[in-house]
């Protein structure tokens, strides 16, 4: 088992009480259990987050790179051919529902 380390938290009456129904379900033996899952849950979150904007950054570079190489439409071209990819995935949805 890992090492603990004792912290005193405080709750509002309300997360006391959703802590205290959690483990009266019997899915927790202990308030700490239900601590702990909520800060895997937590961390999870945050990886997630940290890695969507990592991704969001990797697109805004890819599009900075285009635009210096020179690689760019007008935006009547863009939406022409935006609209035409959305006429398309439609008519796909459209068939599938048939």
């Amino acid at each position: 088992m890992a090492k603990r380390e004792n912290i005193s938290v405080s709750f509002t009456p309300q997360q006391a009480e959703f802590v205290a129904e959690c483990v009266a379900s019997g899915r927790y033996q202990s308030m700490s259990e239900v601590v702990r899952d909520g800060l895997r849950l937590l961390e999870h979150h945050q990886e997630e987050r940290k890695a969507q904007i990592e991704r969001a950054r990797a697109l805004v570079q890819e599009g900075a790179d285009q635009l210096d190489r020179g690689e760019v439409v007008d935006s009547q071209t863009f939406f022409n051919e935006w609209d035409a990819e959305l006429d398309a995935l439609e008519a796909r949805q459209r068939r599938k529902a048939e």
